[in-house]
């Protein structure tokens, strides 16, 4: 068989796909409205909107087949074999049975992976979807944590050797400066002396807060990868499984051990809280870095117990709002309350009172119709009284006239 027979036969099988996705659709359709979607349960729901989407997405996969020309019939033989696989996941679901619904998840997971190790990124997709949909919930931290491990292991020796280079070259600057100063002034070397003194001991101040700041953002950070690693057992219920949580977690939670160690840095070193203070090195050469020991121990904790830091900063937020402005807040809050609650009552009030003169309104047109009414009772009354005299006058009359005629003549 030659290489144009193998395309022909790859069309036609393509063409037969495509036919078979449109006919199953059709299908599915016909049997939800023969079913009413109440008795489907809302898991099922899911998984039929999920199975008909991957369908969608196995047509426009097999109409870049058909473009890109197979030039191999297993292709098309495995594209078919994964048709006939949906079908089935698809008449089991139909089946609405509740226990069917695993192996319908199973089979369209294994059709996902298929069509995205066909696209670009696609085995790093399929890596994170197994990762999450597969592995426990203490391994997803791990992977997390992996994740985050290479971003904070370049990070922060990277700013280190920023600051390091950074202070080297501004020394080096202003001691060739203070050089060439003394050699072309000999007389005022001692005044270069000074000035060179000076402006050495503020760069080494700078870095040694620099270097304060690093290491307590890095203790920060160890020691909430530390909290992790012995907390791994509280993430082991089931509730975590096919989420996306751990992983996060694990991801973010160094970050956040940093965020509180630089902030307890800061606030320390503010005086915001007076009760912790920091130790004064003496000059002894064993005693100079106890700075970063005891920086090094309050970020550890801190980012290993996050009640603690809770601790500090309501400390903190106590220094920097009293306890008399919290109160007269909660106060101007509760007021504010009152009299929100008291303008609803007064609205409810004014409801009553417009529906009670509205009834009035509705009281007065019956009155004035039953007035209307009775005025034309007595317009009609009153006619009849005249009609009634008419009649009772008219013959008196006639007898009269004729009574006159009579003696006239």
């Amino acid at each position: 068989m030659n290489r144009k027979d193998i395309q022909e036969q790859c069309q036609s099988i393509l063409k037969d796909l495509q036919q078979e996705i449109y006919q199953l659709l059709e299908e599915v359709q016909n049997k939800l409205q023969q079913v009413e979607l109440q008795n489907l349960k809302e898991n099922i729901q899911e998984e039929i909107a999920s199975q008909i989407s991957l369908l969608q997405r196995f047509g426009e996969y097999i109409l870049k087949v058909q473009k890109s020309k197979p030039k191999s019939i297993a292709e098309c033989i495995t594209l078919q074999s994964k048709l006939k696989s949906a079908k089935v996941a698809l008449y089991f679901l139909l089946m609405m049975k509740q226990e069917k619904i695993v192996l319908a998840k199973n089979i369209r997971h294994d059709i996902e992976y298929f069509i995205n190790s066909k696209t670009f990124l696609g085995l790093i997709k399929n890596f994170f979807k197994q990762a999450v949909r597969e592995w426990s919930a203490p391994t997803k931290i791990l992977l997390g944590l992996a994740i985050a491990m290479p971003i904070y292991s370049i990070v922060i020796p990277g700013v280190f050797v920023i600051t390091v280079l950074v202070t080297t070259l501004t020394q080096i600057d202003l001691l060739t400066e203070a050089l060439n100063n003394s050699n072309a002034v000999p007389k005022s070397s001692n005044i270069l002396d000074e000035k060179a003194k000076v402006k050495p001991s503020q760069i080494q101040l700078f870095f040694e807060r620099s270097t304060l700041v690093m290491v307590a953002g890095f203790a920060g950070t160890f020691g909430s990868i530390i909290s992790i690693l012995i907390r791994l057992k509280k993430y082991q219920d089931t509730d975590y499984k096919g989420s996306v949580a751990p992983i996060l977690v694990g991801f973010a939670k160094p970050l956040i051990g940093t965020a509180f160690g630089i902030l307890v840095f800061t606030i320390i070193n503010s005086n915001i809280i007076s009760t912790i203070q920091v130790p004064k090195s003496s000059q002894e050469p064993e005693n100079t870095d106890i700075k970063y020991y005891f920086f090094f121990s309050i970020a550890f904790v801190v980012g290993f117990s996050e009640r603690l830091a809770d601790d500090i900063i309501q400390r903190a937020e106590g220094v920097v709002m009293p306890s008399e402005t919290v109160s007269k807040l909660q106060e101007a809050g509760e007021n504010f309350q009152h009299s929100a609650q008291e303008i609803q009552g007064a609205g409810k009030d004014f409801q009553h009172s417009a529906k009670d003169i509205q009834e009035a309104g509705e009281d007065f047109q019956s009155s004035a119709k039953d007035i209307q009414e009775a005025a034309e009772d007595l317009k009609h009354s009153a006619a009849n009284e005249l009609a009634i005299n008419y009649t009772e006058s008219s013959p008196e009359d006639s007898s009269q006239t004729q009574k006159t005629q009579s003696e006239q003549i």
